[in-house]
């Protein structure tokens, strides 16, 4: 498995016993976040990724009055509202450049050297396959929008209006958990990442000895340097793993099970009141953080000790779980488009699952993802997820409310766009594809041979 793949595959193929998590790249002008949950029956679903919204980083500061930014205030105030969560004065989560002074938006964009970072900006709130702020936040309004374009079609001139706005968000995106944290967890010794080093996924183990029965029913994560964190991943280990952070171990991974996510902007996750994660009672029970960093800016001396935090309660009434809808055989032709939709009939043993969340993936030919579910015995058909642009760097989970009984048909229709000469098959690489939508449930399905795969292998699909 190759280094691109860590991340993402790695999040997606192994998710044997899972929760809720998001990934996003603010990195690549990208963000996300976590919201809080709406009810106590709800999970921490992402329903507004605000990797960009500065009201999510609690007080601000940057163009206060008494300064002039070389920005006129009405773009300013965009800018501070949509993108410096992420683009203030310090970029965080790998962000390569910052978007606060003049100077800033007049400098050469890295990612497109050929225009400048104003010019890079306007482009980017406009592009449907690769917008600013990503979904699933708000675009910018029609209003906003024409400021922008306003600005640039002028040569985006130099002002001198001294403006009030706020420009940067203090603090990481998350607050402190409103229940009693009493499971801590930190690598052994920080991680110092090379100046030369774009990308890493690093991760260490937790050990967590037995103790009387809990379950994890809420996590925040702590974020050490937001220079370089661009997202965290928490994992169940069936095995210890070295808590000294080193390179994700790709194959040792694949017996993982995904519980947790953060990126720019997230905030905490607190479980369904009904359901939660169990500690093992009669023995140690293993778990992995993996942390993804971005050294866009080449920084030198980078480190960075990122845990997590989280509060346990007694047993809740159900174990989550998640499964993966969609397929897992299909070849994609050269230079074509092509679809594929596979519907799985759902077996008595999923009978009566409660479904709340789910996140679907696909590559970076992936054009469009759905899942549907359609009652045998009629009514409406029940949305459980999709996205109609995809971005494989835009990945987060949606809100879902469905019940499936047995009889029950979910489809799942995944399109891609194969832009290559070669034909692309299902894998684990990033330059293979997938088509699943992880979706979490409970209660766990205990019946002998089902795992989180078992749906993807067992429908029809055509």
């Amino acid at each position: 498995m190759k280094r691109s793949n860590v991340a993402f595959a790695t999040m997606s193929l192994l998710v044997a016993v899972g929760a809720v998590p998001t990934v996003v790249a603010c990195g690549s002008d990208e963000g996300g976040s976590l919201a809080n949950p709406t009810s106590d029956t709800s999970p921490t679903v992402p329903t507004d990724p605000g990797g960009h919204r500065g009201e999510d980083g609690g007080s601000v500061q940057g163009n206060g009055p008494g300064h002039s930014s070389g920005i006129p205030c009405d773009v300013d105030a965009i800018l501070a509202k949509d993108c410096r969560s992420c683009h203030g004065a310090s970029p965080t989560a790998g962000a390569p450049n910052a978007l606060v002074t003049w100077e800033d938006l007049q400098a050469g964009a890295k990612s497109e050297p050929s225009k400048k970072e104003y010019e890079l900006t306007k482009s980017r709130t406009h592009d449907d396959a690769r917008p600013m702020p990503p979904p699933p936040n708000t675009r910018l309004s029609a209003s906003d929008q024409a400021v922008i374009d306003g600005w640039v079609a002028k040569g985006a001139p130099k002002s001198s209006e001294v403006c009030g706005t706020s420009s940067q968000p203090s603090g990481d995106g998350t607050e402190p958990l409103s229940c009693n944290p009493d499971l801590h967890f930190a690598p052994a010794a920080p991680y110092e990442m090379a100046q030369n080093q774009l990308d890493q996924y690093v991760c260490y183990g937790v050990d967590v000895p037995a103790a009387a029965a809990k379950h994890i029913v809420a996590f925040a994560p702590k974020i050490d340097n937001k220079k370089i964190v661009h997202h965290v991943l928490m994992f169940r280990s069936p095995t210890a793993v070295s808590g000294t952070p080193t390179a994700c171990s790709a194959g040792g991974s694949l017996q993982w099970s995904l519980m947790f996510g953060w990126a720019p902007g997230g905030k905490n996750m607190y479980m369904p009141a009904e359901a939660g994660y169990p500690l093992d009672s009669k023995a140690t029970s293993h778990f992995v953080v993996q942390v993804h960093y971005n050294n866009a800016m080449a920084l030198a001396g980078q480190k960075d000790a990122t845990g997590m935090d989280m509060c346990t309660a007694a047993p809740r009434k159900y174990e989550a779980d998640v499964v993966a809808f969609g397929s897992m055989n299909f070849t994609i032709p050269p230079n074509a488009a092509y679809s594929r939709t596979c519907t799985l009939t759902v077996p008595q043993s999923m009978d009566g699952r409660t479904f709340v969340a789910a996140m679907p993936h696909m590559h970076n030919l992936g054009t469009a993802i759905d899942t549907k579910l359609t009652p045998k015995a009629g009514g409406a058909e029940v949305d459980m997820g999709g996205v109609t642009n995809w971005n494989f760097q835009n990945q987060y989970w949606l809100p879902v409310t469905a019940t499936a009984k047995a009889g029950d048909t979910i489809t799942t229709h995944c399109a891609w766009k194969n832009t290559t000469s070669a034909s692309v098959k299902f894998g684990e690489n990033t330059e293979d594809e997938m088509c699943y939508s992880f979706t979490m449930y409970y209660p766990k399905v205990t019946a002998p041979l089902f795992s989180w795969m078992t749906p993807s292998l067992t429908a029809s699909c055509k």
